[in-house]
């Protein structure tokens, strides 16, 4: 148990428990939370306790960055972003935007999860892939245009090596990301820089995604590419 004092008589107290635990634990929470609630002076209610549980990470995963490295030190980035339980409408919506007002390449659309709601309306869990290279500070300003996953924005802040990861492989029961589509004109010529490295990886992964015609790959092959593992809490 880690019990640390804060200011104005405030605590916080962190705990780790096994699952039969964890289970008493919140049925006793809430038994002693309406008893002393109950017995507390209405007029005198200066103190909220917030209880917050979580699972902690435990599933290894595979993943790969969005950062490059070229021969001259050069550090850039290449777009990666993340949705959760969105209308797909609104993703191809944002998708487009992007490409008008960065002047960006096609984006690959891949999901791990996808259904129909009560409307008939297309949502689900998606992963947006652009291969043009930023910089870090522009891949931030663009995520922050869009209804992405506000924890996925986050990822560089928190991870050592600052940079953002995608699941490559499967999770517990959940199989690698299914590509969707392509979102931009097929027919048209790219000259934008593009990652050579991420390229090579995603036509290794997914053989049925289309050709984009890249004018100016960066010639940097698949074995400069950032492979991670990581741990996550979700199956």
């Amino acid at each position: 148990m880690d019990i640390r004092k804060k200011e104005k008589e405030g605590m916080n107290i962190s705990i780790k428990v096994d699952f039969k635990n964890y289970k008493q634990l919140i049925s006793n929470i809430k038994r002693l939370g309406k008893k002393y609630e109950y017995a507390s002076n209405t007029n005198k209610l200066n103190y909220s306790l917030l209880a917050n549980f979580q699972k902690l990470p435990y599933m290894k995963a595979k993943g790969w960055c969005s950062r490059c490295v070229d021969d001259n030190g050069k550090v850039s980035e290449v777009f990666f972003c993340d949705y959760d339980n969105i209308l797909y409408r609104i993703v191809k919506d944002e998708i487009q935007y992007l490409m008008e007002e960065y002047e960006e390449p096609p984006f690959y659309v891949f999901t791990t999860f996808e259904d129909k709601d009560c409307n008939g309306e297309i949502y689900g869990n998606y992963i947006i892939v652009g291969l043009k290279k930023h910089t870090f500070r522009q891949i931030i300003k663009m995520q922050n245009e869009l209804h992405c996953d506000q924890a996925y924005k986050k990822i560089p802040l928190i991870y050592r090596f600052k940079t953002w990861v995608l699941r490559l492989g499967n999770k517990g029961k959940k199989t690698k990301p299914k590509f969707k589509e392509v979102i931009g004109d097929l027919k048209k010529e790219y000259s934008q820089e593009v990652s050579q490295a991420h390229l090579e990886l995603l036509k290794k992964l997914y053989l049925e995604i289309p050709k984009i015609k890249y004018k100016n790959l960066d010639r940097r092959d698949a074995s400069k590419l950032f492979l991670t593992e990581y741990v996550t809490a979700s199956k």
